[in-house]
């Protein structure tokens, strides 16, 4: 059956149990009681605007940020240190700074408009880069090597060689990205700073005015389902064909037996393929001029003279690490200081006048510390469910077309609109004391880690290489030795990826984790989140004090990175793929 004919199916049979269901329930007159309903069609055209412009915005900036970090070691020395720092920051603590900027630029609505693309450009730009990163590093030596003999240099070794390279990365990290701005879609639309709401027409407006201001359960969950359908309709018609168009650029000598989706006609594939039809046109009207641009600024020793022939894996003196990543940090800390004292009109109070304002600021170490049980138990929880499922589903044609949806919405579905859901349920069987929102607190960080694991590990098993299970079956590797010596080793380097990402998703969760306002009543555990979310939603915010409680999140996230992640990918890397 063709995805068009699966994507009409679905969704015939879902509105009409919807539909069939909250006849026999008398839901329909709850759902038409909220005032925005009739609008839904309206905001649903303004989310799209919104989340196309932000993701221009990303296919840019990961592209360059990703291809340069990727090639040049010292520009990376920089470039990966900033992008740890931006990715670290919650996307909370951006929307001061952006509401300050861009209505100081741009009044009105007009400012918000951009205010709000740029929030959801926070949640969609850092997996991309990432994955931007990751495959311009993974091009193996010999091709490296090769093309330089073949005098591919400069742009001609980036059009040629790396954007084809990158496109299964860039694919994968484009899913990721889109589950990144909705996940965060109703904060984005419902721009909250000190005690000010101000509301953008959107499906994310809908949800948190339906859950949060009139309680209206039938509208919330009305709402939920159109989005859910949007996201499933997306992904079937465009993210799930170019995932199976992108393996064509796998770069391997033998195809793979892991589990690969065979190509059907679909338009944004047809639409790929025409634009690289016309790279004789790309040649003269775009990569003639770029290339004679790269060669006059050779002329002043600015410009790319050549391409590193191989990775260099050389190791920086800590203490240049160290000083490269202390200077960013204060920069960046005191840029958004200055953001958040003028985002709230606050003057920035001393040191000693926030302690006694706030003397839960001598906590913050403690607060992080318990953030970061809740985080390691939503993890573990996460990396066991996502192996197993990753490794079984991608290895069933049948399970994976089953699945594979399931996960697409999954990842996509907003946490604030899962909110009330997750209380309901949580509250219903463990009850309304600490460890039933400890429960629920957990839950909700699953929902912004898990899927960076799981998607990460189906990526890499996806990309093992067939002639290594070629050669696995001749020398008699099977079931446990399989997974031993070939899959477990072969998906490390997702894993720790993974891993990087899922706990920077968490962290950026746990400010609508630990804090939930539902249907009046505050739900809370005591957490860093929660401290960051009270001081931001305070009739009077403490600029001081919400810099100091992102600085502590942001050391903790860099810390673990250069610690942990940093020497445990330093260690996957042996398990990469050469030569193949």
């Amino acid at each position: 059956m063709s995805r068009t004919r699966t994507l009409l199916l679905v969704l015939s049979a879902l509105f009409l149990t919807v539909f069939a269901l909250y006849s026999y329930l008398g839901w329909w007159k709850d759902v038409l009681a909220d005032p925005q309903t009739p609008q839904l069609p309206y905001f649903i055209f303004r989310t799209m605007l919104r989340m196309f412009a932000a993701y221009a915005l990303v296919v840019a900036f990961s592209l360059a940020y990703g291809i340069i970090a990727g090639l040049y070691r010292t520009p990376r020395l920089f470039m990966l240190p900033l992008l740890d720092i931006l990715q670290s920051i919650p996307v909370l603590g951006y929307v001061p700074a952006a509401l300050f900027f861009f209505l100081g630029f741009l009044p009105g609505a007009l400012g918000f408009e951009i205010a709000s693309i740029f929030l959801i450009f926070t949640g969609m730009a850092w997996a991309v880069t990432f994955s931007v990163l990751s495959g311009v590093r993974n091009i193996p030596n010999d091709i490296r090597e090769a093309s330089n003999s073949y005098g591919l240099h400069g742009w001609r070794y980036v059009y040629h060689i790396v954007l084809p390279a990158i496109i299964p990365a860039f694919i994968t990290g484009s899913v990721l990205a889109w589950g990144g701005g909705w996940y965060f879609l109703v904060a984005a639309e419902m721009l909250t700073y000190g005690t000010t709401t101000h509301f953008l027409p959107g499906i994310g407006t809908y949800l948190g005015n339906a859950v949060y201001n009139l309680g209206n359960i039938p509208a919330a969950l009305f709402g939920l389902i159109v989005f859910v359908s949007i996201v499933y309709t997306i992904n079937m018609l465009v993210w799930k064909p170019l995932l199976s168009y992108s393996k064509r650029f796998k770069i391997q000598t033998m195809k793979s037996e892991m589990l690969e989706e065979e190509e059907e006609d679909s338009a944004i594939v047809r639409l790929f393929i025409w634009v690289r039809s016309k790279s004789h046109w790309f040649d003269a009207h775009i990569n003639e001029p770029i290339e004679r641009f790269f060669i006059a600024m050779r002329k002043y020793k600015i410009g790319v003279k050549y391409v590193p022939r191989t990775r260099r894996h050389l190791q920086m003196p800590a203490w240049e690490l160290f000083s490269i990543y202390t200077v960013l940090f204060l920069v960046v800390m005191f840029a958004l200081l200055w953001f958040f004292s003028s985002s709230f009109s606050a003057p920035v109070i001393n040191f000693w006048n926030t302690l006694t304002t706030h003397k839960e600021i001598l906590e913050l170490p403690i607060l992080a510390a318990r953030s970061f049980v809740r985080i390691l138990i939503a993890y573990i929880i996460a990396l066991v469910w996502t192996l197993i499922a990753a490794i079984i589903v991608v290895r069933s044609s049948r399970l994976s077309q089953i699945f594979f949806p399931v996960f697409d919405i999954g990842q996509s579905t907003p946490a604030l609109a899962l909110f009330p859901f997750i209380v309901i349920l949580v509250i219903g069987i463990f009850g309304g004391g600490q460890f039933g929102v400890e429960v629920a607190c957990i839950l909700l960080l699953l929902t912004g880690t898990q899927w960076y694991l799981l998607f990460n590990i189906i990526g890499a098993l996806r990309n093992i290489p067939g002639d290594i299970l070629e050669a696995s079956r001749a020398f008699g590797l099977k079931n446990t030795l399989l997974y031993q010596k070939i899959l477990i080793p072969a998906i490390l380097p997702g894993i720790i990826l993974g891993s990087i990402q899922a706990w920077g998703g968490a962290w950026n969760s746990l400010i609508v984790s630990e804090y939930i306002t539902y249907n009046g009543q505050v739900h809370s555990v005591p957490g860093i989140g929660a401290f960051l979310s009270k001081m931001t939603t305070s009739a009077n915010p403490d600029p001081l004090a919400i810099t100091l409680c992102i600085a502590t999140i942001t050391t903790v996230i860099m810390l673990m990175n250069y610690f942990i992640w940093r020497r445990l990918f330093n260690y996957a890397e042996r398990f990469r793929f050469e030569g193949t």
